[in-house]
C-alpha cells in the first residue's frame, strides 16, 4: 500500500525528467500559476474543511511548530559551521512533503482522524515555508514579500474558515478545490525537469540534506514527543509528518527565486527516494510505541 502511494508520485516525475530530456520548456509560467493561483486553492480547500478537536489542533500544532524551528536552527549551525552560501538548502532540509506525500500515508495509517491532525501539522509547514521560508530565499531578502504571495492568505484564511465554522457552498468550492488539485501533478512534473539540469557534484550533498531531513526530522519529533508528553494520534502523526522527504513547494519556491533549484530539486527526488525505505520503518515504529 506505501508504494501504491509513493510510486505514482515518482511516474509522474519521470513524465517531467522524460520531457526534460527531449524538449526544453520555460517552467515559469507553471511555477507562477502554482505560487499565485493553484497553491492557494489547494490549501485552501485542504485546510478550511480539516476535522480535529481544537485541544488536539494545539497540541499538533505546537508540536509540529515546535520541530519545524529547531530543524530549521540546525540548518543555520551547519551552513555556518560549513561556510556554505547554498540559502536553498533551509527549505528542503527543513520542510517535509507533509501534504502530497504526508496526507495520504495519514490516511492510510491512521484513517479519518489521522488525517485531519496530518493538515494541522502541513498547516505549521506551510506557515513557515510561505513566510519565513520565503523570507529566506528572496534575493533582497526583503520581509514585505511575504505578503505579495497569495499561499500565505490562503492558509491563514482556510484556518479562519475552520476555526469559526464557515460555510463555502459547493458551486464555489468545488471550483476551488479542482484548480488546487492541479497543484500535486503540475509540481511534480516541473521537479522531474529540474532533475535533468542535477549535476553529479550535488550528490553528495543531496544524499546528507535528505537524511537530514528523514532522520533528522524524526529525531527530532522524537524528543518533542518526550518532552511534550505527547500520545495517542497526535504522538504518530507528529513521527510521521516530521520524518516526510522534502516538500515539492521548496522547489518551486527556489526556482521563483532563483536560489538553488537544481541542488533542492535533487534534494526531494532523492530524499522521496528514501522515503519508500523510510515510511514503512516509521510506521512499524510508532507501532511499537
Amino acid at each position: 500500500m506505501i508504494l501504491n502511494t509513493v510510486l505514482p508520485v515518482f511516474l509522474i516525475i519521470l513524465v517531467g525528467y522524460i520531457i526534460g530530456k527531449y524538449k526544453k520548456v520555460n517552467v515559469q509560467p507553471m511555477v507562477d500559476l502554482i505560487v499565485y493561483i493553484a497553491g492557494p486553492c489547494l490549501i485552501f480547500a485542504s485546510v478550511s474543511r480539516s476535522d480535529i478537536s481544537l485541544s488536539d489542533f494545539f497540541t499538533m500544532a505546537l508540536g509540529g511548530i515546535s520541530v519545524i524551528l529547531i530543524l530549521a536552527f540546525l540548518v543555520f549551525v551547519i551552513l555556518k559551521l560549513t561556510g556554505s552560501k547554498r540559502i536553498g538548502l533551509y527549505l528542503p532540509m527543513t520542510i517535509g512533503n507533509t501534504g502530497y506525500l504526508g496526507y495520504p500515508v495519514a490516511l492510510f495509517a491512521f484513517g479519518v482522524a489521522g488525517l485531519s491532525r496530518a493538515v494541522v501539522y502541513d498547516m505549521m509547514n506551510s506557515l513557515f515555508l510561505y513566510s519565513i521560508g520565503i523570507y529566506i530565499v528572496h534575493h533582497k531578502n526583503e520581509f514585505r514579500e511575504i505578503f505579495k504571495i497569495p499561499l500565505i492568505y490562503a492558509v491563514v484564511i482556510g484556518l479562519l474558515f475552520n476555526i469559526f465554522k464557515i460555510g463555502v457552498p459547493e458551486m464555489i468550492f468545488r471550483p476551488i478545490e479542482m484548480i488546487g488539485l492541479m497543484t500535486i501533478p503540475l509540481a511534480l512534473l516541473i521537479l522531474g525537469y529540474k532533475l535533468t539540469m542535477i549535476k553529479v557534484s550535488s550528490a553528495k550533498i543531496a544524499i546528507f540534506a535528505s537524511l537530514f531531513r528523514i532522520l533528522g526530522g524524526f529525531l527530532v519529533a522524537l524528543f518533542m514527543v518526550k518532552v511534550f508528553s505527547l500520545t495517542g494520534l497526535v504522538r504518530d502523526v507528529l513521527l510521521i509528518q516530521a520524518a516526510m522527504p522534502s516538500a515539492v513547494m521548496s522547489m518551486i519556491l527556489c526556482q521563483k527565486y532563483n536560489r538553488d533549484a537544481d541542488l533542492v530539486a535533487s534534494i526531494i527526488f532523492v530524499s522521496t527516494l528514501m522515503s519508500i525505505v523510510s515510511i514503512p520503518l516509521i510506521l512499524w515504529f510508532v507501532g511499537l510505541l
